[in-house]
């Protein structure tokens, strides 16, 4: 054995160097130079995007002479498809836009017909009116009186027919400040305090909408 030899094996801190590092320590550097290797060899993004090819450049491909007849077939039939693609999305938005004109024409024809109808409901209405008015009142009182009653029961089917209710609340019933209108408060000791004592105003209601509020007044 050399004398050099014997020193690497009997000098401590020879055979400390030469040892270096823990098989974990040697397992983990392994790892991290095939790391760095993966990140050198990596894909370099802004190349690819840099080199992606434009409309005009397809085009001017299409006309070269390295385009072989199959590839020129098969950008050709992309190139179709998405001429179809958006036509038919041209379309469908065509035809959407036409949609929504014929549905507001449509409401807006009901919305006429539905006005024809109610004003035409009131139009006796009207005759019973004039003709109680085109009475002698001199010698006519009751019939005139009559006929006024008439065309206010004619009235109330008319809005009855259109869904129009009326709100009649009683004496004592509670208070709904979205369904009436206090109009004054009167000391009753019959009546709870806070709750309806007479209803001065008839309101009216159609579905969920208030047309106008009976106008009450409310006890002490």
């Amino acid at each position: 054995m050399s004398k050099e030899r014997m020193t690497m094996m009997t000098d401590p801190k020879t055979n400390s160097d030469a040892v270096g590092e823990t098989p974990d320590e040697q397992v983990l550097t392994d790892e991290v130079v095939e790391q760095e290797s993966v990140v050198d060899e990596g894909v370099d993004v802004e190349a690819i995007e840099a080199e992606a090819m434009t409309p005009e450049d397809i085009e001017a491909h299409l006309a070269s002479d390295a385009c072989n007849d199959e590839s020129r077939r098969c950008i050709e039939q992309l190139l179709q498809e998405v001429v179809e693609a958006s036509e038919s999305r041209q379309r469908a938005l065509a035809d959407f836009k036409n949609f929504q004109r014929r549905s507001a024409e449509q409401e807006q024809r009901m919305t006429r017909i539905a006005s024809v109808e109610a004003y035409r409901s009131v139009l006796p209405v009207l005759d019973q009116l004039r003709l109680a008015l085109d009475q002698d009142p001199s010698t006519s009182g009751e019939q005139i009186l009559e006929g006024v009653r008439i065309a206010g029961d004619e009235l109330e089917k008319v809005l009855s027919d259109q869904g129009i209710e009326r709100i009649e609340p009683a004496a004592g019933d509670e208070f709904d400040p979205m369904r009436h209108e206090a109009m004054m408060n009167i000391e009753e000791s019959e009546v709870e305090s806070g709750r309806i004592v007479q209803v001065l105003q008839t309101g009216f209601v159609l579905g969920e909408h208030v047309l106008r509020p009976a106008k009450v007044s409310i006890a002490t």
